[in-house]
């Protein structure tokens, strides 16, 4: 590949991203002065607030994964050979396996609540 080519392709790719995320800006801003014009309240964005479900979720989800990518580690030191399929198979585990914790984590708060 051409150097030349290895610098316009990326230069290209964030500049059309970032064209259309202002493009997306302008258009919900439009959409939200007509309603003003109209008379109409605009709704407020719920950007702002943090769901707590959300956040266990990913927090577990990243734990299992770092627990994967630890223990894929340790069975790659202890090891002779070369696995190539160690580190993918422990993060998906690991990953899934926090997920479901955080599942039945998010189900005993939910009874909790009730």
């Amino acid at each position: 590949m051409p150097p030349a080519v290895a610098i316009v392709v990326p230069v290209t790719a964030i500049v059309c991203i970032v064209g259309l995320l202002a493009l997306l800006r302008k258009f919900d801003n439009d959409e939200r002065m007509a309603m003003i014009e109209k008379g109409l309240t605009p709704p407020q964005k719920d950007s702002m607030r943090v769901n707590p479900a959300s956040a266990l979720r990913w927090g577990c989800l990243f734990m299992g994964v770092g627990l994967g990518i630890f223990i894929a580690n340790i069975f790659q030191s202890a090891s002779d050979k070369d696995s190539e399929a160690l580190y993918p198979a422990s993060i998906l585990f690991f990953g899934g396996l926090g997920l479901l914790f955080s599942y039945y984590i998010q189900l005993k708060l939910d009874e909790r609540h009730k």
